[in-house]
């Protein structure tokens, strides 16, 4: 954030009030907290004064942030009166009705720019400059009108500033000569500040430094709570206080581990006797330093926080990311207002229940929820010794039951109020994402005393199928820098992971959580097909057709299976969460996610894998079915809708074999004791320190035996299971599936969902022959699916067909080979023009014509026509950026190709997208984009691009020319295509189209359709990757041919191989162009393509004195 130094001027010659009527008053750049508009959005605004004694029309007066176009917005003829201040909404809305707030077509920057207002003739009534001002604070004239301007920590919007406590300036934070970080020796810290006029206030103990709090802040706190059943609560308070110091030299950085144990010694539960977790030995400590400075008549500076750690170690003392929390200490252990204490909840709690057992009944403070418990603390995050993230968070306790162990998990939360609205890193290396609002410091819930990684190795084992999961992390934590044990941090599953992950806005999401309680949105829809399932039969086809219009019958069958298999017994009843987009209808064509059916997610399993009871037996399928089951944990309405999914006789056999793949691949014993010791490898160096802090898990040999229960689990319970299965379904015996291929280079098996490759989870590099266990007389189905270059030839063993997916009933054991054989490739879709958004799309510029980025032949071109006469123009015309083709920061992989960009894997840093900008029509004229290129040699050519609508048109409209001039809609399927909110895939086949094929003036036009496409509030369609794919047309080569060659694999990469039954054979090999460029002697059956670039070449090959020619391709 740019500094501002304090100001000891009033910047005088910058506002000038001489033959000013109407100045700008107050401004605020950057509003989250002081006052929506009417949509109920924290906008920024400006707000004007009428300083005359006579009311002003202000129609055609511009208000701008652009200096070089002064009517960038201009008002309506609104007349402001004397002594008026209206406010003037600056938030991109674009509304001139003078009956309604008005809304300017731009917004403030929160870093400062010059804001301008302009009269009709062209002279600057007035102008504000670019000056950063704190978030949720404005800057304005005290008093009314006058030169004078200051900072307002409560700003008056629409009201006076006569009366407002204003500031002439803002502090900096004080400088640290050193960063936070690891050392391996003590130094000296010299705290410093450019003004020597300033104070400077620290603090050691992570609290906020404070002038105010220089004599200390005390607190009450206990140690002993009346657990025991007829005990009552205790009159032994103790008491600790936090304390602020003025700075005057240099703050000695050391290992403080020699000092006594300070917060680290106070009770976190409702135990009368915390001393089995309370350590009795000095813990490590590190340092947190925090400072602010102070200086009458000026804002205080903000804080500015750094943690240090010294220890011989340095950067090395932990094999984990390290996240140092700070904050006042009696928001957390204060006996009646902290959240980490038993507290007087607990007291008062055990007043009203004499004879209840505290265990799962008790009310204490750390249950407390919601926003109002929220704490606001500091929070910074090393890895591998370095400072990533330095920043205010929210804080909460997380959790369920599992609040009441000693050690808890919080909820962290990133707020724009408190100076930063994400965690802008990647937390979870695993993850395409840079960015969370959210994060969670788990305590391994039920597993906390056990391996301390197991629903995050529960996550990850099913992470392939689809299922949406939590990432996982795990870090050492300290709290106001003690050693406060380790925390898996764990991405949460709430409305931001939804729209981070699918692009579903806020408005639009409905959760579901444990027991089906609204989390987000409404439940409206899920309980009428919870209805739809109590009153309806799913045996009927039908109606299982219906249901799975109304939640995803496959991605629930995962979910089920998943949590039967690791016999989760803190479910169904409890852990579920349920999700989908609200939509009004199912949308079957939707992007994955968005077609508004329900969908599930995993979440806390950690009662799965026998739960440290070596109970691997147990019937979680008949328990997942039950009827009649308790109120926890398996009441009949949690069962309910698996019950009636396995009514369906389809459902069933796909519940079965599913089952079954995933017991032969994720759930395969030796993948999941290989991945458990993945997990225990990461976090061992860290379980010592753990178990010393927090009495969890109960010892390192305990540690070890945990690892040992779920290595057990894995080799035992698929026997167990597939008996259950049996039962379940009146199965008699398993069978043995052996799966071969003639060769793994040439293709392979798919049985049922899985493939048999590498690349599926428990399927090992060299597969072949493969064997896994399925059932007596269940069908399985089976498919052949060949590799580049290769055909399917037939199967052989115990089934001989040449179909390549056959569907076989197994009686017994048995065995079966899908042979291929080398095969043309035929001709096959290729891109032949791709424009691609980049960084090199230049920006905040109105286009004409974008090039395409990759072509085959001559450059294709899009053209943009505007609705606007004159367009583009220049940045003094009121219509700049209006009616516009712009780069807009939108990136998306959806019809990304890799192959028209140098085979580079998609990357969102360095992409970009196209933006057009209201209005769509104007006069009688319309936007259009109009694609030029030729498509000779081509055929089958198919147009596609990512769009999405950014409430500003309902759909597009698709049409074509084939003579470069006339354009018409007639053979498409469908012209007019309709806009979501979430870029989606658009394609239009213009293989039926015979004109379209071989063309060189071929074009594609795309306009715009919906009810108000003249509206012009600043909206936009925003585009990405647009394409032009086709076939080749095969080449018409006169060949003396009766010979008999094979050639694969087509394309190929270094080797090309020709099979023939010939003595002698030459080859030629050619460029398309029909240049020469390698010939000889056919040698051991093999063509060396390693030296040419890719590309289409013509291989001419020669015996008997016949010839025959053949078209290659080199990848």
């Amino acid at each position: 954030m740019k500094k501002i130094t304090f100001l000891a001027f009033l910047l005088l010659a910058f506002f000038q009030l001489s033959a000013q009527n109407v100045v700008i008053n107050e401004i605020i750049t950057s509003n989250s907290t002081v006052i929506t508009d009417e949509d109920g959005s924290y906008e920024d605004w400006v707000e004007l004064y009428n300083t005359g004694t006579e009311a002003i029309n202000l129609e055609g007066y511009g208000l701008t942030d652009i200096s070089s176009n002064p009517y960038q917005w201009v008002f309506p003829a609104y007349w402001i009166e004397p002594g008026e201040h209206l406010l003037i909404w600056c938030s991109d809305k674009n509304r001139t009705d003078i009956n309604f707030p008005l809304h300017t077509n731009f917004k403030i920057s929160s870093g400062g720019e010059v804001i301008t207002l302009t009269k009709p003739n062209g002279d600057v009534e007035d102008s504000y400059p670019a000056i950063l001002v704190p978030q949720n604070y404005t800057y304005g004239r005290q008093t009314d009108g006058s030169a004078i301007f200051v900072y307002f920590p409560i700003p008056t919007p629409g009201d006076t500033n006569n009366n407002a406590t204003g500031y002439t300036g803002i502090l900096t934070s004080p400088i640290f000569a050193v960063n936070g970080g690891f050392y391996s020796s003590s130094f000296g810290l010299i705290i410093s500040h450019p003004d020597p006029e300033v104070t400077i206030i620290y603090t050691t103990d992570g609290s906020d430094p404070s002038i105010d709090n220089l004599a200390g802040t005390s607190y009450q706190y206990k140690n002993e709570y009346p657990y025991e059943v007829g005990q009552m609560p205790s009159e032994n308070f103790l008491t600790k206080n936090f304390q602020s110091f003025q700075y005057s030299t240099p703050l000695t950085i050391e290992d403080r581990t020699s000092q006594p144990n300070d917060i680290s010694t106070i009770s976190s539960t409702y135990d009368s006797d915390p001393s089995y977790y309370i350590p009795n030995f000095n813990i490590f400590k590190g340092t947190v330093v925090r400072a602010r400075a102070y200086k009458a008549g000026a804002l205080t500076s903000p804080i500015v926080t750094q943690s240090y750690f010294v220890s011989p170690q340095g950067a090395d003392c932990f094999s984990i990311p390290v996240i140092s929390i700070s904050l006042d200490e009696n928001k957390f252990f204060d006996y009646n207002n902290g959240i980490y204490v038993a507290g007087e909840d607990f007291d008062n709690w055990r007043l009203q229940n004499p004879n209840t057992p505290a265990l799962f009944n008790a009310d204490s403070n750390y249950d407390r929820s919601g926003a109002a418990t929220e704490k606001v603390g500091h929070f910074n995050y090393f890895v591998n010794g370095s400072e990533v993230l330095n920043q205010q968070v929210g804080i909460r306790i997380n959790g369920g039951g599992t609040r009441a162990y000693q050690h808890k998990s919080l909820r962290l939360y990133a707020r724009s109020e408190l100076g930063a609205s994400t965690f802008n890193y990647p937390i979870f290396p695993n993850e395409n994402y840079n960015s969370y609002k959210r994060l969670v410091l788990r305590n391994s819930g039920n597993d906390f005393f056990n391996t301390y990684y197991k629903d995050a190795f529960t996550h990850e084992l099913i992470e392939k199928t689809g299922l949406d999961n939590q990432a996982y992390q795990p870090s050492v934590i300290f709290l106001n820098g003690e050693y406060w044990g380790m925390l898996n941090i764990r991405e949460r599953l709430d409305r931001h992971y939804f729209e981070r992950k699918y692009g579903i806005v806020e408005e639009d999401i409905e959760i579901l959580a444990d027991g089906y309680v609204i989390d987000e949105g409404s439940d409206a829809h899920f309980q009428a097909m919870f209805s739809y399932l109590e009153n309806n039969s799913l045996s009927n086809d039908a109606n299982f057709s219906y249901i799975n219009t109304q939640m995803d019958v496959d991605n629930f069958r995962d979910y089920f299976i998943t949590n039967i298999f690791v016999q989760n017994t803190d479910w169904p009843g409890w852990n579920t969460l349920f999700w989908r987009k609200n939509t009004a209808a199912y949308l079957p064509t939707a992007p994955y996610g968005n077609d508004g059916r329900w969908r599930t997610a995993i979440k806390d399993t950690d009662a799965g894998f026998s739960l440290m009871l070596d109970i691997n037996d147990h019937n979680t399928l008949e328990f997942a079915t039950a009827l009649g089951g308790p109120i926890w944990p398996n009441p009949e309405w949690s069962t309910l809708i698996l019950r009636r999914l396995l009514e369906n006789e389809s459902f069933e056999l796909s519940f079965i074999n599913r089952f079954a793949d995933m017991m032969n691949t994720f759930f395969l014993p030796e993948r999941v004791i290989n991945l458990s010791n993945q997990f225990a490898s990461v976090i061992e160096p860290e379980i010592a320190q753990q178990y010393n802090r927090w009495a969890a898990p109960y010892s390192f040999s305990w540690w070890l035996e945990s690892q040992n229960v779920i290595e057990t689990f894995a080799m035992e319970r698929p026997v167990y299971q597939r008996e259950h299965i049996r039962a379940k379904f009146g199965i008699s015996n398993d069978i043995a599936a052996t799966l071969n291929v003639n060769d793994d280079t040439n293709g392979f098996v798919k049985i049922n969902t899985i493939d048999i490759t590498s690349d599926t989870p428990g399927v090992s590099v060299n597969p072949y022959p493969w064997t896994g266990i399925y059932f007596h007389n269940i069908p399985v189905t089976l498919t052949a699916i060949p590799l580049e270059g290769f055909a399917f030839s037939h199967w052989s063993g115990d089934v001989n067909s040449t179909e390549a997916e056959i569907t076989y009933t197994p009686a017994g054991n048995f065995s079966v080979t899908a042979n291929f054989i080398p095969s043309e490739v035929p001709a096959t879709e290729e891109p032949i023009y791709f424009w691609m958004m980049d960084g090199s799309v230049t920006n905040d510029t109105p286009l004409t014509a974008l090039n395409s980025s990759f072509e085959v032949g001559t450059e294709g071109i899009l053209s943009y026509e505007s609705c606007l006469v004159g367009y583009p123009f220049d940045n003094t015309h009121p219509n700049w950026r209006k009616a516009s083709m712009e780069r807009r920061n939108s990136p998306t992989d959806i019809n990304y190709m890799p192959e028209a960009n140098n085979n580079l894997p998609f990357a969102s840093a360095g992409m970009r997208g196209l933006q057009i900008k209201q209005p769509f029509q104007n006069e009688g004229l319309e936007n259009a984009m109009i694609f030029s290129f030729s498509t000779l040699g081509y055929e089958n050519i198919v147009f596609g691009f990512a769009a999405k609508d950014e409430s500003a048109a309902d759909g597009l409209v698709m049409d074509y020319s084939v003579d470069g001039s006339t354009f018409t809609n007639a053979g498409l399927a469908n012209s007019n295509i309709p806009l979501t909110a979430a870029y989606q895939l658009f394609e239009t086949n213009f293989s039926t189209i015979e004109a379209a094929s071989n063309n060189e003036n071929f074009k594609v036009r795309i306009r715009f359709s919906g009810e108000n496409l003249s509206a012009d509030n600043g909206n936009r369609v925003t585009f990405n990757n647009f394409s032009a794919k086709g076939v080749e047309i095969p080449l018409s080569i006169p060949e003396n041919t009766h010979l008999s060659f094979k050639i694969y694999p087509n394309p190929a990469t270094d080797v090309l191989n020709v099979n023939h039954s010939y003595s002698d054979v030459t080859f030629n090999l050619f460029t398309i162009d029909g240049k020469i460029i390698k010939g000889g002697n056919l040698e051991n059956q093999q063509i060396n393509l390693s030296d040419l670039q890719s590309g289409i070449y013509l291989l001419q090959l020669t015996s008997e004195g016949k010839s025959e020619t053949k078209k290659i391709i080199k990848k």
